[in-house]
């Protein structure tokens, strides 16, 4: 199992060419695992869907169901009562594809998530 080590949640200003999108702030969340199948996962997946993987890891935490399998935008997992196996479904060819994290770790890093978001949220309505 990996161990994800520390998580970053970054505030970021970037610049575009574009003058619509210029001094754009962004939230990025990136965790120091290797390889880059958990932030993958936690970028598309969990941003799209946190409340349905939460669902799912709530189901099998609490016995309701031995193990969920589902399919995301980029990721693919397999959500268990001790850990959960999260394979990039598009890595290129030769890199790692697959991570298995523990099952409560992840609960908590998508609910960290959820609250960094929704603090950058609210801060960037503030600077506007």
């Amino acid at each position: 199992m990996a161990t994800l080590g520390p998580k970053i949640f970054s505030l970021e200003r970037e610049k575009f060419f574009s003058p619509y999108f210029f001094n754009l702030k962004t939230l990025n969340f990136v965790f120091d695992e290797g390889p880059n199948v958990f932030t993958t996962f936690f970028a598309s997946d969990v941003e799209e869907f946190p409340s349905v993987i939460l669902e799912q890891i709530d189901q099998v935490l609490s016995k309701k169901k031995k193990h969920v399998e589902c399919s995301g935008n980029d990721c693919c997992w397999d959500i268990g009562p001790k850990e959960t196996l999260i394979v990039d479904n598009f890595a290129p060819e030769g890199t790692p594809n697959e991570i298995t994290v523990d099952t409560l770790e992840l609960r908590r890093l998508i609910n960290e998530g959820i609250e960094a978001k929704a603090k950058f949220k609210e801060q960037k309505e503030k600077d506007e």
